[in-house]
């Protein structure tokens, strides 16, 4: 009987682990979408404007090195983006940014 009880908990355990169990897992994302600015040249003044809130890029890394730049964080969702490098607009665009999306700029 103790034998009987045995192996029916170890058929009832293991078959409730096949593969029709699903797990649903949040990932944790935060709600946050990113603009990278990158060029061939340097730069001395670089501003990205978006949607009129104005935020400074301290250096411009080339487009190899793209790991290191820092990165603008803005909220997903539709954009106007605006690049102003050394007194001259370079970018004028309308985004839309998805969560955790990486939009690169690359100054040429």
């Amino acid at each position: 009987m103790k034998k009987l009880l045995i192996w029916f908990m170890a058929v009832v355990c293991l078959s409730s682990c096949g593969p029709h169990m699903y797990n649903t897992y949040s990932s944790g994302k935060e709600n946050a979408s990113f603009i990278i600015v990158v060029g061939n040249q340097s730069y001395t003044i670089v501003s990205v404007i978006v949607d009129g809130k104005s935020f400074q890029i301290d250096k411009v890394y080339q487009l190899k090195a793209i790991r290191k730049a820092h990165p603008v964080i803005t909220s997903p969702g539709k954009h106007q983006i605006t690049v102003v490098a050394d007194g001259k607009t370079m970018l004028t665009e309308n985004v839309f940014l998805g969560l955790q999306e990486t939009k690169k700029i690359v100054l040429e």
